[in-house]
């Protein structure tokens, strides 16, 4: 028998919980840890599609790179968005659990996924955990390294379109931009172009950046290269189903077919 908890002590090896930013909402958000579960479902965000495929599969787990709920609620009814993906999980005993940023800051994560993809070398984080955080030293925000010899905007282009699905790329300054060192932060991470500015980065690959931080990022001489929010971070939750097949072979994972048909 395979237990919810079990399956949570799995999720924590392969992207601690501590490793979670501080105003995150992680782990399990929705569920009994006592429960057995047989069936998983790996999905980017809850929502009606991607829940449709949890209740068809009859999953008992939903691991949701997005938390739901997000920010405390005083109550969970069929008033809103939330209240109501809530009530349907639990309505069909369906735990439902968030690792984020602790995902995205691991090892194995999204961001070292990102940076192994485009070849970097001597990776190292954007911003390194404190050093009481009982975490790896070259862990922590986002990610950094060098390419092995400068590298044009547009080959860097050719390899994340053909890396990753759904890839949408634009980008800040030309085409032709040499670059060598590169920040990364998958998601929203035009908010920490701070960081890419500080480590002396060339150009900095996300998911998504708001037009003042496109102008930030041209007046700081660092290239914005942006792939689309859904297309930096879901790729990986089919790499997180694939770790739980491995190590729980007797449970059955898969990544949300529903969630790509949408994009």
């Amino acid at each position: 028998m395979t237990t919810l908890q079990s399956i949570l002590n799995t999720l924590d090896e392969l992207a601690p919980l501590r490793m979670a930013e501080s105003w995150d909402n992680v782990g399990l958000l929705v569920g009994d840890r006592s429960r057995e579960v047989h069936r998983v479902l790996c999905c980017l965000t809850v929502t009606d599609a991607t829940l449709d495929e949890a209740i068809g599969s009859e999953a008992d787990l939903m691991v949701s790179h997005h938390p739901i709920p997000f920010k405390p609620v005083s109550r969970i009814t069929a008033d809103s968005t939330t209240g109501t993906l809530l009530l349907r999980a639990i309505e069909h005993r369906i735990a439902i659990y968030s690792p984020h940023t602790a995902w995205d800051n691991s090892e194995l994560g999204i961001n070292a996924q990102l940076a192994k993809q485009i070849g970097l070398q001597n990776v190292r984080p954007l911003a390194p955990f404190a050093a009481d955080m009982r975490a790896p030293l070259d862990t922590g925000t986002g990610r950094c390294g060098i390419l092995p010899t400068e590298t044009s905007i547009e080959s860097l282009q050719n390899t994340l379109v053909k890396s990753i699905p759904h890839c949408q790329f634009r980008h800040t300054h030309s085409i032709q931009r040499g670059v060598q060192k590169v920040g990364i932060v998958c998601g929203s991470g035009g908010s920490l172009l701070g960081l890419a500015i500080k480590a002396g980065c060339d150009a900095m690959l996300t998911g998504e950046a708001t037009y003042h931080q496109c102008l930030e990022a041209e007046a700081n001489n660092v290239a914005l290269l942006l792939v689309g929010h859904f297309a930096s971070e879901s790729f990986a939750m089919t790499a997180l189903a694939a770790h739980l097949s491995r190590l729980h072979p007797e449970v059955s994972s898969m990544a949300s077919q529903r969630e790509y048909s949408l994009f």
